[in-house]
C-alpha cells in the first residue's frame, strides 16, 4: 500500500469562516434585537402619556385636567348632565401613544384624541374635539333647549 503524502492545511480558512459567522450573528442579533429592546423601554407607559395630556396647559395657567374639573362643576351648577371623564392610552409605535378622553354631555357621547410622543414630550390633538376642547371647557356651559 502506498503512503499518502502528508498535507498541511492552513487554519486561516476555518478562522475566517467562524469569524464571519460570529460577526454576522452579532449584526443580525443587533438588527433584530435593538427594536425589541427599544420598544420594551416604552411599553406600559400609558399612565405617563395620560399624565402628559392632563398636565397640558392650553391657556398657559390651568392644566387641562383642572379645566375639565371646573367645567364639570359649572355644568352641574347649571343643571346640565356631564358624565364621568374616562382616560385611556394605547401604545402605537415605540414612544408614540394615543390618548383618548371619553365623556358624556347630556345624551351625547364625546371623544377627544391626542397623539403623544413620550420621548420628545410632544402632544398633537387629533380632530376637532381635542383641538377645540380647551376653548369649549373654558367657556361657561350652556343649557341645551
Amino acid at each position: 500500500m502506498a503512503e499518502r503524502p502528508e498535507t498541511h492545511e492552513s487554519p486561516l480558512g476555518t478562522i475566517l469562516g467562524w469569524g464571519f459567522l460570529a460577526v454576522f450573528a452579532l449584526g443580525f442579533g443587533w438588527y433584530v434585537g435593538a427594536p425589541l429592546i427599544l420598544g420594551e423601554r416604552w411599553s406600559d407607559k400609558q399612565n405617563d402619556a395620560i399624565e402628559l395630556v392632563k398636565n397640558l396647559k392650553p391657556t398657559g395657567t390651568e392644566t387641562l385636567y383642572d379645566m375639565i374639573r371646573g367645567y364639570s362643576l359649572r355644568a352641574k351648577d347649571k343643571g346640565l348632565y356631564v358624565g364621568e371623564f374616562n382616560w385611556n392610552a394605547i401604545q402605537r409605535d415605540g414612544a408614540e401613544y394615543e390618548v383618548n378622553l371619553l365623556w358624556t354631555e347630556g345624551s351625547e357621547r364625546k371623544v377627544a384624541v391626542w397623539r403623544v410622543n413620550l420621548k420628545t414630550k410632544e402632544i398633537r390633538p387629533q380632530g376637532d374635539q381635542a383641538s377645540g376642547l380647551p376653548q369649549r371647557i373654558a367657556a361657561p356651559p350652556e343649557p341645551k333647549s
